[in-house]
């Protein structure tokens, strides 16, 4: 039954972002959309899995679009933060129709750190967490944009940022992004990056643990709080150090800025291009690992980069298990980490020397950036989405999707895989470096 369960997950999870993405493409070709022009099929496949995908590539500059195109360009990221499956359950729970048995285990079953009985609570927190988030953003940041624009563009601009920053999207209607802003506008962003990429999961184990119906919190949530923890405080010193040794001084808040944004939500402060060679790999390096599971961003995951990170760390230290605050990580967990990760980084690898063989004028170093953006879903490029082609655009498009719904589908179809071993075979070494 759990089998049939995953597939349909599987299934649900893919076909939903597909129907979205190609609704958005047609709505984006729409006349009243663009105001630039004709809006190419092309550009508007690119734009609209940008924007469901929640990555932030972007082609075109988001101002070339209406009004009414930019409010679709929202509404794409909105549901794509969220989650279709999770959204629909939502809107079955508001409705009170509750979910049926069989969905409540398709969901659970996304997860092991939930049971049957906490699975709607969690769909309940997916919707009321956003709003919230967002509306708290919108307010935050308001008053920053007045002290540039007027009431009504104020308005606009806070509703935008509070959407795509929570939803880690990386889309703003300035050319800029968030360059010459003010420091209330770039710190709102950055909180609700923060809130979004954390992930619905450990969310509702925090509330639970500040409503007394949980002791502690769970080893999954420690581990995701943890490393967010380390790759911020860690990635801020690294991005201002090589600076200073590559004469190019980064601000402590823009270097804790890029830090916060560069694993999946794409917005920038300054101008990255001018980032020295150092700086940008290690960029690429937190593009791919991304945010956390249950999140609104994409990547490899913080928890599998951090299950790989114990994995080494016991083998150093001579454990034959993988142990993290002080419990047992299952080894089928820990193949799957390893399995995301060589997955991930060989799809980039690969990815990023098409880029560069179909995409003239294209360097090594930017293809491979394009290549981890798009994988990210981070949306943070160094002049190389300027330079695509067709062909080009259409395989960034693909490596968006991918990106969304990769480790996910990958964690569906290893859990709809895994047998029960009836069988033990007698052990065997090979020899290993």
């Amino acid at each position: 039954m759990l089998i049939g369960v995953v597939k349909k997950g599987q299934s649900l999870f893919i076909l939903s972002f597909l129907t979205f993405i190609l609704a958005g493409m047609l709505i984006l070709k729409l006349p009243w959309c663009y105001r630039a022009g004709e809006l190419s099929w092309s550009d508007a496949l690119f734009m609209a899995t940008s924007s469901v995908c929640v990555n932030g590539l972007s082609v075109l500059p988001i101002e070339n679009f209406t009004l009414f195109g930019q409010s679709m360009i929202l509404l794409m990221v909105e549901i794509g933060g969220i989650g279709i499956m999770t959204l629909s359950a939502s809107i079955l729970l508001m409705l009170g129709g509750g979910l049926s048995f069989s969905d409540t285990l398709m969901i659970s079953s996304l997860s092991d750190n939930f049971s049957l009985r906490g699975t709607e609570g969690l769909t309940r927190t997916v919707v009321t967490y956003t709003l919230v988030s967002e509306a708290c953003g919108f307010l935050l940041m308001l008053p920053g944009f007045l002290e540039k624009y007027s009431w009504g563009q104020s308005l606009w601009y806070s509703l935008f940022h509070s959407i795509t920053g929570f939803c880690n999207a990386g889309l703003s209607p300035f050319e800029d992004s968030l360059a010459g802003q003010s420091r209330l506008v770039q710190f709102a962003v950055g909180a609700l990056v923060i809130l979004g990429g954390l992930g619905v999961y450990v969310i509702y184990d925090l509330l639970q643990v500040m409503r007394r119906r949980g002791t502690h919190l769970r080893v999954h949530s420690k581990v995701v709080l943890l490393t967010n923890l380390i790759l911020i405080a860690a990635g801020a010193v690294l991005i201002w150090f090589f600076g200073v040794i590559n004469d190019r001084v980064i601000g402590w808040f823009d270097a804790l800025f890029l830090s916060v944004s560069s694993r999946t939500a794409g917005f920038s402060t300054f101008d990255i291009t001018t980032l020295p060679a150092s700086t940008t790999t290690l960029i690429i390096i937190f593009m791919l690992i991304g945010a956390s599971p249950g999140s609104t961003g994409g990547g490899m995951k913080t928890s599998t980069v951090a299950v790989a990170a114990a994995a080494i760390l016991n083998t150093f230290k001579g454990n034959p298990e993988v142990l993290m605050f002080h419990r047992r990580i299952p080894s089928a967990q820990v193949l799957r980490a390893f399995t995301i990760i060589v997955m991930f980084t060989l799809l980039a690898c690969v990815a990023a020397m098409a880029i560069q063989m179909i995409t003239p004028g294209t360097v090594m170093m930017e293809a491979f950036f394009e290549a981890a953006s798009a994988l990210g879903t981070t949306g943070l490029t160094i002049g190389g989405t300027a330079k695509l082609t067709v062909e080009g655009k259409l395989l960034l498009s693909f490596l968006m999707f991918i990106g969304r719904i990769g480790p996910f589908t990958i964690m569906l179809f290893l859990l709809g895989r895994e047998k029960t071993v009836r069988l033990k075979y007698p052990d065997e070494r090979v020899i290993i470096g």
